[in-house]
């Protein structure tokens, strides 16, 4: 299966690292326009004079926990860029804290960038180009967090329901939108070395492959390659649905 999406389109929330950056990577070479967004900083620079060289890359400045910039962005991107075809969602503001020491501050600085954010986002880019046009593919970043309980020191519950969040919202506009031809889905990774992983959890990396079957954590691409997959048109059929992407974990209740 040769996977392509020449002369579409894809944006790409939090494209400047981890698994969005891995996005991008492979949306350039199946020869997509990529625009990336994400946090207005030396990463985003970065990030887009590494992929240049790819191909057709752009980016845009976007903080999703501002929600008076998302519709604005969107506009400029479709007036600058063209009609978008995919919409590919892995800004994610992480977290991991005990229940009772998270304040209404912590709450909302998740929940605002991976709830309200996210679903802006969404109607933002269907209402102003996939809507009219009859067309479009939607992946969001979940988290198996947003499927199961968390032990410590994993446990965060402001991240844990907002993932969930991030499925249900999938789930509701795959079933809304599908009138018209809007493809929405998800995937749910375990443990993915990212660099946020890292700075969260730098000791126990090693320990959490342990017990996973296939005896490794996902790497970026990992996730990416299933993202692009399920925004393709070889996943025509596929909606609402949430991908688990674990190497196993969640088979043997890791």
């Amino acid at each position: 299966m040769n996977i392509r999406f020449d002369g579409k389109t894809a944006v790409i929330t939090g494209g400047a690292t981890g698994i969005g950056f891995a996005c991008a990577e492979l949306m350039l070479a199946s020869g997509a326009k990529v625009i990336i967004l994400d946090l207005p900083n030396d990463q985003l620079t970065s990030a887009t004079n590494q992929l240049t060289a790819n191909g057709d890359i752009r980016s845009y400045p976007l903080d999703l926990a501002t929600p008076a910039g998302i519709a604005p962005t969107v506009s400029k991107i479709k007036n600058e860029c063209g009609e978008i075809d995919v919409l590919i969602q892995t800004a994610c503001q992480a977290s991991a804290q005990p229940a009772e020491q998270i304040t209404q501050h912590d709450w909302d600085t998740v929940y605002d960038v991976n709830t309200k954010g996210l679903f802006l986002m969404m109607q933002a880019v269907a209402c102003q180009s996939m809507i009219p046009r009859n067309a479009g593919a939607i992946v969001n970043l979940s988290s198996v967090a947003g499927i199961r309980g968390m032990q410590e020191p994993l446990c965060a519950a402001h991240y844990s329901s907002s993932k969930g969040a991030a499925i249900q919202l999938t789930r509701q506009a795959a079933v809304e939108w599908a009138k018209y031809n809007i493809r929405t889905n998800a995937v749910a990774p375990g443990g993915v070395k990212t660099e946020s992983i890292f700075e969260l959890f730098p000791e126990m990396l090693t320990e959490a492959a342990k017990p996973v079957p296939l005896k490794r954590l996902s790497g970026p691409t990992d996730i990416a390659q299933a993202i692009c997959f399920l925004a393709s048109d070889a996943a025509s059929m596929i909606t609402g649905q949430i991908l688990i992407i674990d190497g196993g974990a969640s088979v043997v209740g890791v």
